[in-house]
């Protein structure tokens, strides 16, 4: 895989959901409150999980990068790491927009159990993609596949650093879908 298209790519997404996020941002809270079901996450929500579980793999990001990523010279390609891959690949939205595998959130990713969520969740959110993207800017100058971070899971599942960017981005991409059904639920309820 060409690191620089995977960079370019992964930048693209992030700008993406960064300009969505933006629009979101400045709905009416009605909207943003909305729960489409009982046991449903709102608007809100969903930017405070991605938040939370996206955040473990930008800080970890964060600290080989500064450890680690100027004394390694640049390789143009990635070669994802066999679980890393699948993983991300797993969190990937299909094609036409159906979700592979659903699964249960973990008790520490899920907002309305820990500190729930505010219009903060989405100014944070942001915030996370914007240090994303200038990690990945640096990523150009480096070596992704000799950079490990841990996973949401703990120290006992690393992924290689370029992996660590593609698994948090496909997750959010997941979760916009979700946002996006959200959204529409929510329409009519301001």
């Amino acid at each position: 895989m060409d690191a620089i298209t995977l960079i370019d790519d992964l930048s693209a997404t992030l700008r993406t959901q960064m300009e969505r996020a933006r629009i979101v941002r400045a709905m009416p809270a009605g909207t943003l409150l909305h729960r489409p079901g009982p046991e449903k996450w709102n608007a809100l929500e969903i930017f405070e999980h991605m938040c939370l579980s996206s955040g473990i793999y930008l800080r970890g990001l964060e600290r080989v990068f500064d450890e680690r990523a100027n004394a390694l010279p640049f390789n143009a390609d990635f070669k994802p790491g066999l679980l890393g891959d699948y993983f991300t690949k797993g969190m990937l939205p299909k094609a036409d927009g159906t979700i592979r595998n659903r699964m249960k959130t973990m008790r520490m990713f899920d907002p309305p159990r820990n500190s729930g969520a505010s219009q903060e969740s989405i100014d944070r959110f942001i915030d996370l993609c914007e240090r994303f993207s200038e990690l990945l800017e640096r990523a150009r100058k480096t070596d992704l596949n000799r950079m490990k971070v841990s996973s949401s899971l703990g120290p006992i599942l690393r992924f290689k650093a370029g992996d660590a960017f593609r698994f948090p981005v496909a997750h959010q991409q997941r979760h916009f879908l979700q946002l996006e059904r959200t959204l529409q639920t929510g329409q009519g309820a301001h």
